[in-house]
């Protein structure tokens, strides 16, 4: 049958279940005036009468909040039945978007579900049912195109005509919880496709309205998400912090799909606003590390601990911005700007590296030339007379320098100086939640563990030491070569035997002087009176 949908459809207030139950009592109407309604006997009449009773007895008691009865002292008498179709793995769905939008690849999108929303077969039971006349009904099916809903509704005509004068509504049903996906041939996909509503032809008995492919995504994600949190309030689970079952009902499910129970989060979330260590509060599965939505933390924590989270978060993040400075005098979070910045508080321009006033062209004092100057200021008289508290902070501010210089190491990820009380190198920065090495300020890595990071100081050290033999060796050898007298022949460097100019060049096999360098044949010619001295101490050697 085709359908003159504008007529049966043009009450634009009415519900689509309302919408329903009037087609289908104009159906009952129209059928009774064209004779297709039998004139029964009383007799017949109250024993289908009766049948219908027992039938909606047991309907009820089958499908409870899922069946809605329409006025439950009319005759004939109406309800509506929401159908769940059986997918207890779920389902694979493919969009066909060629009729839609085209942003995505071959034009197919495909997502899993693992409820799909229900059916509504709305019936109407006439006073020839079951005797003689099945009920009336309409079928409606959001997520599926008006062609596919009018091959249902020809498979419950078959259906009824295969067991005539029997109560066929909960086969009915039976049939479309259980085998409609596989008659369309969705078993393993189900496949959403917009038909042409000018060419195929639809059953009067279709109702609902005419959904865009975008919209029936929407319909079918949205339905399962809810369907999925209502199925997980209802279940049990265990808590895998405190290893504890509880309804879904106690439970915080985050945004990264992971759930724990409210007295875990809620004790979780507390201990690290309280130790400070708010860049931890995140999921508390070691292998997920996603973020707990602020929302729910003002839940968790509770306005005061709330707003110190807000504080304390704040304070982190200004501290991992490495173009952020902080006030000398009032302690107000600045922008650095080449080494130097200006309050926007006290308007004090100030030198971000020592943290005294802007010296622009000037150069900046090193950390110990600045621990030099506040030792020198510690001496005037006038602070050392009176003046206690400022006096203190001049203390406090040498003690700290020196404990900065002496054994603070910058941690390699934001720049934060740590200082290391015990324990072994491995550091943990509290400010940027990363480890380094504190021997050596290297970030932890795979290639950089603790033993390797051992056997790379050792072989440090090894060529330092080997640096510092070299070195001594190329002194004394300098040294060496400096009391030499090269050969005047192949300048060869020779040493005199003790304070004797006279010297044999073992290279050339010549005899030369230390003093002139010039060839001795005879030493007696050479050395005498009027010549040079045979035996002399040399300069810087006595």
């Amino acid at each position: 049958m085709e359908s003159p949908r504008a007529d049966v459809l043009g009450e634009g207030d009415l519900s689509p279940s309302q919408v329903a139950v009037r087609m289908l009592r104009e159906m009952a109407l129209r059928d009774r005036q064209e004779g297709e309604e039998l004139d029964l006997p009383d007799e017949q009449l109250r024993s289908n009468n009766q049948l219908q009773q027992d039938e909606m007895l047991a309907l009820e008691a089958i499908y409870g909040d899922n069946l809605h009865v329409f006025g439950e002292n009319f005759v004939p008498l109406s309800f509506q039945i929401l159908v769940h179709c059986e997918i207890p793995d779920g389902i694979s769905v493919s969009i066909d978007l060629r009729q839609g939008v085209h942003d995505y690849p071959n034009n197919w999108f495909t997502f899993s579900v693992k409820h799909l929303a229900p059916i509504s077969l709305t019936c109407l039971m006439p006073p020839s049912y079951p005797s003689h006349h099945p009920p009336y009904f309409t079928l409606g099916a959001e997520w599926l195109d008006s062609v596919k809903v009018s091959t249902l509704c020809h498979m419950l005509d078959s259906i009824w005509a295969q067991q005539p004068g029997q109560e066929v509504i909960f086969e009915w049903v039976q049939w479309l919880q259980s085998s409609m996906l596989s008659h369309l041939g969705f078993d393993r996909r189900l496949i959403i496709r917009q038909s042409d509503r000018k060419v195929d032809p639809v059953d009067v008995r279709v109702v609902g309205d005419i959904l865009s492919v975008e919209e029936i995504v929407e319909r079918l994600i949205s339905y399962n998400e809810e369907q999925c949190h209502e199925t997980f309030l209802r279940g049990l689970h265990v808590c895998t912090i405190c290893l504890h079952e509880y309804t879904g009902i106690d439970f915080i499910e985050l945004p990264c799909r992971h759930y724990f129970c409210w007295r875990c989060m809620e004790t979780y979330s507390k201990m690290h606003v309280k130790e400070g260590s708010v860049l931890k509060l995140v999921c508390p599965d070691e292998k997920c590390g996603g973020f707990v939505p602020p929302n729910l933390l003002k839940r968790l924590l509770g306005e005061a601990d709330f707003e110190r989270w807000e504080r304390l978060i704040l304070q982190k993040t200004l501290d991992s911005m490495a173009d952020v400075a902080y006030c000398p005098r009032c302690e107000t979070p600045c922008l650095e700007e080449d080494d130097t910045a200006q309050c926007s508080n006290c308007h004090f321009s100030f030198c971000t590296r020592c943290r005294g006033r802007r010296h622009i062209g000037a150069k900046c004092i090193t950390p110990e030339e600045k621990l030099l100057s506040l030792q020198e200021r510690e001496k005037v008289p006038n602070l050392s007379k009176g003046n206690t508290g400022h006096k203190i902070n001049v203390a406090n501010e040498i003690f700290s320098i020196k404990e900065i210089l002496r054994s603070c190491v910058a941690c390699p990820h934001c720049g934060v100086a740590i200082s290391r009380a015990s324990g072994c190198n491995h550091i943990l920065c509290r400010n940027c939640d990363k480890s380094f090495c504190y021997s050596c300020g290297k970030a932890v890595n795979q290639d950089h563990t603790s033993e390797q990071c051992k056997i790379d100081r050792e072989k440090l050290r090894v060529k330092v030491e080997v640096n510092d033999v070299m070195k001594k060796m190329q002194k004394d050898l300098r040294l060496t070569l400096s009391r030499a007298h090269p050969c005047s022949n192949c300048h060869q460097p020779n040493f005199k035997v003790g304070n004797n100019n006279h010297i044999f060049c073992g290279t050339c096999q010549v005899h030369y002087c230390a003093l002139c360098q010039k060839r001795v044949y005879k030493s007696t010619e050479h050395y005498g009176p009027r010549g040079c001295k045979q035996h002399t101490v040399d300069l810087g050697f006595a």
